[in-house]
């Protein structure tokens, strides 16, 4: 793609973002849901410490292991695509284990995989709309936008938990689960229909 290109692309860039932006805010609404939901079960059915240590070491490796190469392969790669295969990978295997829990045969290791599987998905997906966030947004804009996604990030941090803990009370295990599953769908879909900007490299 060239800067010409590029230019006439953010011209109109608004509904493109903030239609990807909205959709994306479902889906780290949905992560903070789930990790809550998690740490919640671990705690009510083991009552261990140590099973909730080990789960939050496991939910936390894919940032040490994984976070510093994740950028530099999210630049090679097609951002669009990126984002829609990990946000898959990720309301897959949330799916799978929603229809564990829904047959009571929920194990406490399938919730560990699914913790290390969320995590590090999020690695790659976050990282391609950050990195793509300078090619959708003109740049008389990107430090509010930077300052949206902090506020995001901060806001979903409150909001998830407490949401959380409302739909424990309410709903199974796999109800809140499945609620994720959905919440990908509304960030997976926008990027069926928009396309996402690639960095201008030499020779194209």
């Amino acid at each position: 793609m060239t800067q010409q290109n590029q230019e006439i692309e953010l011209e109109n860039w608004q509904t493109r973002f903030f239609t990807i932006w909205f959709g994306q805010a479902f889906s780290i609404l949905g992560s903070h849901l789930v990790g809550f939901a998690f740490v919640w079960y671990l705690t009510s059915k083991t009552g261990s410490a140590t099973v909730l240590t080990l789960g939050s070491l496991i939910e936390m490796l894919p940032s040490v292991i994984i976070s510093p190469f994740a950028g530099a392969l999210v630049d090679r790669w097609n951002r669009k695509a990126v984002m829609v295969i990990f946000d898959s990978i990720t309301a897959l295997f949330t799916l799978l284990v929603g229809i564990l829990f829904l047959l009571d045969s929920a194990q406490i290791w399938h919730i560990f995989l699914v913790m290390f599987v969320r995590s590090a998905c999020g690695q790659f997906q976050w990282g391609a709309m950050t990195a793509s966030t300078s090619l959708m947004v003109p740049k008389k804009h990107l430090s509010r936008i930077a300052g949206a996604n902090q506020t995001l990030q901060g806001i979903m941090g409150i909001v998830g938990p407490a949401l959380g803990a409302f739909l424990i009370a309410m709903l199974p295990m796999e109800g809140i689960l499945f609620l994720d599953v959905s919440s990908s769908f509304f960030a997976v879909m926008p990027l069926l229909f928009f396309k996402i900007p690639q960095p201008i490299r030499n020779g194209t």
